[in-house]
């Protein structure tokens, strides 16, 4: 997602020696794609058209616990898939799973982990196996737009590297964990959220950019390998969804250095209120589709 939304701007003084805003850089907005558009859930991807088509079949929901992870958690239990949500604590999975509960009553499973962590693929595999089943279908939800100029990271380690682990090693890490059962089953979908950042280039997406190029090119790379062996690899930009740009409960300042200073800064903030917006319901809607038809 290029946008999810914009705060209102802190105005930070500049930190001293750091170099001026960057001059205009040349930004394409449009988009000349002749393909018929959707900003929201259609009845061809209404996952009430697969009610009961996913019985007996396991989804991995990554960041489920608010906007298009938790509307792809409720959408596979609407399909009546048993689904593991996974979020970062227990306390912010209860309202996805209070409403999985409700409305469908299929199984569930909440899982709190670090995804960069060495062996938390491993044990969620682990987990999910042992309490709902073999996984037929993971969908990696990567975290938010991380906008911010590259001159002006002082620490490329405090936030930068991090994003880039949490938007390209964690899925990847994640897919490797749950390769070796589907292909042993012949069976399975792999899905994971790329964004704008990832196809176009414009200033301050870099981190972003670099993660969700590298995500995009994995699935390519990944669907010549497994397809003959049944498992189909997707990458998808979800579009623009309004929410926050970071979890509200995360500890990440947006602005650190000033940069919303950043006369182009300004420019994209603007630019978001032109935007055609796109719902939850068209991603988690799309990835039902995915792993059904």
């Amino acid at each position: 997602m290029a946008f999810q939304s914009f705060t209102p701007f802190n105005f930070v003084p500049d930190p001293p020696d750091l170099p001026p805003p960057m001059t205009n850089p040349r930004i394409v907005w449009e988009n000349k794609a002749t393909l018929t558009r959707h900003r929201d859930t259609y009845s061809f991807i209404d996952p009430y058209r697969f009610k009961n088509k996913l019985r007996e079949k396991v989804a991995v929901v990554t960041l489920a616990h608010r906007g298009i992870g938790k509307a792809t958690a409720i959408a596979f239990a609407q399909a009546g898939a048993s689904v593991c949500c996974i979020g970062p604590s227990a306390q912010s999975l209860e309202p996805v799973l209070r409403d999985i509960k409700e409305k469908y009553n299929t199984p569930t499973l909440a899982l709190t982990a670090d995804l960069v962590e060495p062996d938390a693929p491993a044990h969620i595999v682990t987990l999910v196996e042992k309490h709902l089943g073999p996984i037929d279908f993971l969908i990696n939800i990567t975290s938010a737009s991380y906008l911010r100029s590259f001159v002006r990271e002082q620490d490329i380690m405090q936030d930068f590297w991090p994003s880039i682990e949490q938007n390209l090693r964690a899925p990847i890490a994640l897919t490797h964990a749950v390769l070796p059962s589907m292909i042993a089953r012949n069976t399975g979908v792999i899905i994971s959220t790329t964004s704008i950042p990832g196809v176009l280039q414009f200033p301050f997406a870099s981190c972003h950019g670099v993660a969700h190029s590298g995500l995009l090119k994995f699935h390519h790379h990944l669907d010549l390998e497994v397809r003959s062996k049944g498992i189909f690899s997707y990458a998808v930009n979800p579009g623009p969804i309004p929410s926050y740009i970071h979890d509200p409960d995360g500890k990440f300042n947006d602005d650190p250095y000033g940069f919303s200073k950043e006369p182009w800064r300004m420019e994209l903030a603007s630019k978001a209120s032109e935007m055609e917006w796109a719902s939850v319901g068209l991603a988690s809607g799309t990835f039902v589709a995915l792993c059904t038809e």
